[in-house]
């Protein structure tokens, strides 16, 4: 009598996408997806929208996530860079050089020193400082990897800045 054994499965092995079916959760994910990026929405109505969907749907390619915000934030660092017009940025940073120097660094400080006083991890401190010192969501994009920050520290620097 021939004994048979069990071939093992592999649970996190990944289906080909021809295999499975799309849920609704990830419809709805994509449309809204396509839906923001096209010119039909303002950025902020997006933002609303992804709060929502985030809190009432969820978000089904969590485990793509910290890799597209990565891609994502310094892609925006750099269109961003492509939109200035460089004699106009020169000729404004000359005329407020001190005033910048001095702003930054004053919001700098008052950001970690109330970061210090809310108990705010340091990280996420730093974050929201210079993301409201320098430039919003590209100022924490060029700090995340320098102070080697998490998913959940760029995520509550972000909403916070933006919301």
């Amino acid at each position: 009598m021939e004994e048979t054994t069990a071939i093992p499965t592999n649970p996190k092995k990944e289906t080909p996408l021809l295999d499975r079916s799309i849920t609704t959760r990830e419809v709805i994910f994509l449309l809204a997806v396509v839906f923001c990026l096209s010119p039909l929405i303002t950025p902020p109505i997006a933002l609303l929208m992804g709060l929502v969907i985030a809190q009432f749907i969820g978000h089904p390619y969590l485990h793509l996530n910290h890799k597209a915000t990565h891609i994502l934030l310094q892609v925006s660092v750099v269109g961003l860079g492509f939109g200035m017009n460089v004699t106009s940025a020169m000729k404004a940073g000359k005329e407020g050089i001190v005033f910048t120097i001095v702003s930054i660094i004053g919001t700098l400080v008052i950001g970690f020193l109330m970061g210090k006083f809310l108990k705010i991890e340091k990280k996420t401190s730093y974050l929201i400082s210079a993301g409201t010192a320098i430039c919003g969501g590209s100022a924490i994009a060029a700090i995340s990897p320098v102070i080697k920050a998490e998913e959940k520290h760029i995520s509550v620097a972000l909403g916070t800045i933006f919301i």
